[in-house]
């Protein structure tokens, strides 16, 4: 919330990026990558609430955004739906590009094996070898990827248990809502513009036609 400020005062987003050198993803999951953590993803949602909360318009929550809550499912599914909003679109295979389609499909199956990642472990107790083995057959994950999701993320007592299943939920809701809102509708909801939201009450707020 500190930082560099604009000559009216207002607050100029900073962001320090690190490229972790032993991600192991395609070129394709690459793009959603970006596209997912920076612009119009992560990046773009806190800018936003960041300048929101500036001005008075959101309450202390939005400056302290957690993980393991339903605002953070939200993101997570902003941020998965990123290349889709980027490009006006609500379906994968209307992006006009192939290696695109393939990122975001990529990616929504990295999301099914965090999902399988976390039952696996917290409900079933499979030993993470096996774990790691499972994803990578079943859903194309890259070695470091399913040793990851299986072994850090996957034993954490909160990543594992509730933050994994996160990411599929928040795609999935935030997709249906962009199905049924038009953008000039959803999209300001999505970003607080509307006031701070959470994956459960941002459906509220559309329903009843406040934003």
């Amino acid at each position: 919330i500190a930082g560099a400020r604009t000559a009216d005062g207002k607050p100029e987003y900073e962001a320090s990026y690190e490229i972790n050198a032993s991600l192991q993803i395609s070129e394709p999951e690459f793009r959603h990558l970006v596209s997912h953590e920076v612009v119009p993803g992560h990046v773009t949602t806190f800018a936003f609430l960041q300048d929101l909360f500036w001005r008075g318009e959101v309450g202390f929550e939005a400056s302290v955004l957690t993980m393991n809550t339903r605002a953070a499912a939200l993101f997570e599914g902003i941020a998965n739906n990123a290349m889709l909003i980027a490009h006006g679109v609500t379906e994968v295979k209307d992006l006009p590009d192939r290696d695109l389609q393939i990122g975001v499909i990529l990616a929504l199956l990295q999301d099914d094996a965090k999902n399988e990642a976390s039952y696996l472990t917290w409900q079933e107790g499979v030993p993470q070898q096996d774990v790691a083995r499972m994803l990578r057959r079943g859903f194309l994950v890259s070695e470091e990827r399913a040793d990851k999701l299986s072994g850090a993320w996957g034993r954490h007592p909160l990543l594992g248990r509730m933050y994994l299943p996160a990411y599929r939920a928040g795609t999935e809701a935030v997709a249906r809502l962009r199905r049924r809102h038009a953008p000039e509708a959803v999209l300001p909801a999505l970003y607080g513009c509307r006031g701070l939201v959470d994956v459960v009450t941002l459906n509220g707020l559309l329903d009843t036609g406040i934003a």
